[in-house]
């Protein structure tokens, strides 16, 4: 989305402005004289869109997996757009790395931070990404958005805050309040105020096809909590008077582009799975080896050395990684593997609601099943669950009995050792294929496993039929 706007004082506000939102809007400002457009929108911030990633598009991950104070971050790799590949990936390591210097570990309440992204512009020259964060540090929670920008052929990035002119910003801000209270909204004057806010309340800043600009404004950077995320749509004579040369240069890009930002979800064709090798694993010593938090880059790689080792696999795949590898899903499935869900951001379940919980498990659901693979089994992030959990997430809940610790030592050496030496008959092996390391570690794991007289098999073949909501962590 887009925002930014100037203008003197309402009155000029009323007579210059003039936009739409993205999305219907539930109740914009009347215009006072019949066939006159109104003067703004204001509406209500629509839910991320779960489109597929543009192609090409690749994701990156930071992830430390540790259940009293979990950090889960994605963000795309933008072909060509190398200052904003950088600038995404040092603004997510950061913010990780700050979180975790300022949190303190709680296995009853832990900290979290969550972050994925979705995009918003993919035009010849220009790409957009919204960054979308969810920090808990206790007590509460706080969401927040992002939007950077990136010239694929000059290597220029910019921050949304960069679309505006400096001398412009607190033209701006009025003009965004201005259609605030216009709208009906409390505008706490305090916040509005705030010299910084000039910077603050344009971190999410969109351009229209028409030149228009959107300016997502966050909770609480001026009104209450109790309001939410809003939308304010700003004309483009009103941009026009607010950008800065690269905004000019950036929306000169967008304007006349028709369409999403990203294309339409289009389920694809069911996979035709093969069907896994009969082991009756009463009889037989079977391990499974699992891998959570693809796909990712390095999950070819995997599957070209599991298929040269005969050996099968259970993948339990997240939501935000799925729209970016849909053919990795597939080929999971065509080449004899489980496919299970982990949700769609790798949020920790138990500090959601009932319907936050159902969302996140669904969402993950709905990006397998668009990739044209049914899903089979579910593990929750962190190994974390209570009884909504079980409740809501329509499937059997496979956690594990050994856990390679592989996202603490990414060591290729260690993560054989734990998973060789800890593996007993009937025992679910924890690994992660978004850690080169622990990649490397596979056909030595494989062919460990087998010399010490293993068959390997998916999860539901180790642990036969399971109930929905039952929660399995090894073969009895």
């Amino acid at each position: 989305m887009s925002r930014l706007r100037a203008l003197a004082g309402a009155c000029a506000l009323g007579l210059a402005l003039s936009g739409c939102a993205p999305t219907p809007p539930s109740g914009p400002v009347a215009s006072p004289t019949p066939g006159i457009p109104s003067p703004t929108t204001v509406a209500p911030a629509p839910s991320p869109t779960a489109s597929p990633a543009p192609p090409g598009w690749t994701v990156e991950t930071w992830s430390n997996n540790d259940p009293a104070l979990p950090v889960h971050l994605q963000w795309p790799v933008v072909p060509g757009a190398t200052a904003l590949n950088a600038m995404l990936a040092e603004d997510m390591d950061a913010r990780a790395r700050a979180f975790l210097a300022d949190s303190v570990p709680n296995p009853e309440v832990p900290p979290e931070l969550s972050g994925t992204w979705e995009t918003v512009l993919d035009a010849p020259a220009w790409a957009g990404v919204r960054v979308d964060l969810y920090e808990f540090a206790g007590a509460s929670g706080r969401a927040s958005t992002s939007v950077l920008y990136g010239e694929k052929l000059s290597g220029t990035a910019l921050r949304s805050v960069d679309l505006l002119a400096p001398t412009a910003r607190r033209t701006a801000v009025d003009a965004v309040v201005a259609a605030l209270r216009a709208d009906g909204h409390e505008v706490l004057d305090d916040l509005a105020d705030a010299p910084d806010l000039e910077t603050r309340l344009f971190d999410d800043v969109v351009v229209g096809p028409r030149g228009e600009l959107v300016v997502r404004v966050g909770e609480g950077l001026v009104l209450p909590f109790s309001e939410g995320v809003v939308d304010v749509t700003l004309a483009p004579s009103v941009a026009e008077g607010v950008l800065s040369e690269q905004g000019r240069d950036l929306r000169d890009a967008v304007v006349g582009l028709v369409g999403p930002a990203s294309p339409t979800p289009t389920p694809a064709a069911p996979v035709s799975q093969r069907p896994a090798a009969s082991v009756d694993c009463a009889v037989v010593a079977c391990v499974a080896l699992t891998f959570d938090d693809g796909p990712g880059k390095e999950t070819g790689r995997l599957l070209d050395d599991l298929a040269a080792a005969g050996a099968p696999a259970t993948f339990f795949v997240l939501g935000t990684s799925v729209r970016a590898h849909p053919d990795l899903v597939r080929r999971m499935a065509a080449e004899g593997h489980e496919v299970g869900t982990h949700t769609w951001s790798h949020k920790q379940l138990t500090k959601l609601g009932e319907e936050g919980q159902r969302r996140e498990v669904q969402r993950g659901v709905r990006a397998v099943e668009e990739a044209g693979v049914t899903p089979t089994v579910f593990r929750p992030p962190y190994g974390s669950y209570n009884a909504t959990t079980r409740k809501v997430v329509g499937a059997p809940m496979i956690l594990w009995d050994v856990d390679t610790l592989d996202w603490r030592t990414r060591s290729t050496d260690a993560t054989v050792a734990s998973a060789v030496g800890d593996a007993r008959a009937g025992s679910i092996v924890l690994m992660h294929d978004i850690h080169a390391p622990t990649v490397d570690a596979v056909p030595r794991v494989v062919a460990g496993l087998r010399e010490r007289g293993f068959t390997l098999v998916t999860v539901s073949q180790l642990l036969g039929p399971q109930e929905p909501g039952s929660v399995s962590s090894r073969r009895p």
